[in-house]
């Protein structure tokens, strides 16, 4: 809504931005557009010349909550600039919906935000440059929206404040908003990649984790799983063998009576998890509703020609029938209600496919933070690192980690 008879300080805020994004429309392609919310009303509501040619129509609330999901970025301005705590209600809804936010300076902004997850310009010049990037580069544009995502997720729900609320007037009835305990079930039959499993597991930050590990085919001297507990800092794990007769459907499910967690979650021995890989999962796990959450748009690192490859991009933030059978993870019910079948290959596919006749939902979130190693030469199940470069598009070459991790 424009103002044209008070707030004078919003209005030079508004110029500008409107400014810069039309600059931009012009020499770089991406459209403004504007829905007014007094569209017809009073004058001294109604956007000026030059902005009202971008004025398409008018939404109502529910609309425009659709609409938030249907551009590759959005500008917000402030009535009141000097408050700790006042900003527009919009900025963490916009975000939360998968689009980020350009705005203009706030005192609340940089309480709530990193300045890499809402974008902050002062300047028309910087305005531009901003929307630039976030139009014409959609890495970048993905970027930043994920790590503002995580951070509305970990501490600006409605649930976070109501607890705030309950904080200031009954303290003893205060009940943290905190992720729920994951168990991550590891069968390996590779006893050089045990470090690596400690390592993986060290390395999950924010959340309440326990490893179930399973010895498939050889037993880890107690000595040396204590060491690499100690060195990684994995203070909960519990450790099984079982000989290599039995599947690994079946050595999954001994994981999974073992296991202490309220959500599960399956994991290779071989394959990379950055340090937020399961605080997204979970928060993944919450606002889809979902019974199964996991990864199908992912990474994909070639050994033999040192490529990463990112397969399934289109499959992200959408529901759908299966995800990687390394990143499955689900509440402890799913995994109860529907057993692993007693298969060496195929068990994955054939839980999310029990998952799903039984009318249970499964979502496929976002691609980072989780990279699959192909095996190389010589592996029974490896593909030719040819073929699976095409399957995708070539990311980067060199080491991956740096890239996948956000």
């Amino acid at each position: 809504m424009y103002f044209a008879h008070k707030y004078p300080q919003r209005r030079a805020q508004m110029d500008m931005l409107l400014g810069a994004a039309m600059t931009e429309g012009i020499t770089g392609g991406a459209e403004l557009d504007i829905f007014s919310r007094q569209l017809g009303g009073a004058t001294k509501y109604q956007f000026p010349d030059p902005f009202d040619k971008h004025v398409v129509g008018s939404l109502s609330y529910a609309q425009m909550l659709t609409a938030y999901r249907a551009y590759k970025a959005f500008l917000n301005v402030n009535s009141v600039t000097g408050s700790p705590s006042m900003c527009a209600r919009r900025i963490f809804e916009i975000t939360a919906s998968g689009t980020p936010v350009v705005s203009t300076p706030s005192a609340a902004i940089p309480r709530f935000f990193e300045d890499d997850e809402v974008l902050v310009a002062e300047a028309k010049t910087e305005a531009e440059n901003m929307l630039r990037m976030l139009t014409s580069n959609a890495e970048f544009n993905e970027r930043v929206v994920h790590k503002a995502q995580r951070r509305i997720w970990r501490e600006h729900t409605y649930a976070h404040r109501a607890e705030s609320i309950v904080r200031a007037i009954a303290p003893e009835r205060c009940l943290p908003v905190d992720l729920p305990p994951v168990s991550a079930l590891v069968s390996t039959t590779r006893p050089q990649q045990l470090s690596h499993i400690f390592q993986t597991a060290g390395r999950q930050d924010g959340v309440d984790l326990e490893l179930v590990l399973l010895t498939h085919g050889f037993v880890a001297a107690d000595g040396q799983l204590a060491d690499l507990a100690h060195a990684h800092g994995v203070a909960k794990y519990t450790v099984l063998a079982a000989p290599d007769a039995l599947t690994l459907g079946e050595c999954l499910n001994l994981c999974v009576k073992a296991s202490a967690g309220a959500v599960l979650t399956r994991m290779d021995d071989r394959d990379y998890y950055a340090p937020n890989y399961l605080v997204d999962l979970l928060h993944a796990l919450s606002y889809s509703g979902a019974d199964v959450v996991g990864k199908q748009a992912h990474y994909r690192h070639l050994r033999s020609s040192q490529a990463t490859v990112l397969h399934a991009a289109h499959h992200e933030h959408r529901f759908s029938r299966r995800v990687l059978g390394p990143t499955i993870t689900a509440r402890r019910e799913v995994f109860e209600a529907h057993p692993f079948e007693a298969l060496r290959r195929g068990e994955d596919a054939a839980f999310l496919a029990a998952v799903a006749a039984a009318n249970g939902s499964i979502y496929s979130a976002d691609r980072f933070n989780y990279g699959q190693v192909s095996p190389g030469p010589g592996h029974p199940v490896a593909a030719p690192a040819d073929e699976l470069a095409a399957r995708g598009n070539i990311q980067i070459s060199g080491n991956p980690r740096e890239h996948i991790t956000l």
